[in-house]
């Protein structure tokens, strides 16, 4: 990834490491197990996709913003 525009720019990137597909594939049982359940604030139709992002972006969420099919 080129950081000279970035670096002009002022962007700031983060990101978040969730883990590979095998660990999600034992999470999912052990939160079964457990009860844990994620935090859904709110959920979007799949074609409200725009107004998810903008909601994401608004950064007045609390948890998870979740799309239905």
């Amino acid at each position: 990834m080129p950081t000279a525009p970035i670096i002009i720019k002022q962007i700031c990137l983060q990101g978040l490491v969730v883990g590979n597909r095998r660990e999600q594939t034992e999470l999912v049982p052990g939160m079964e197990t457990t009860g844990i359940k994620p935090v859904i604030d709110r959920s979007f139709p799949l074609k409200q996709l725009a107004d998810a992002f903008r909601y994401e972006k608004s950064g007045h969420h609390f948890g998870k913003i979740c799309l239905q099919v």
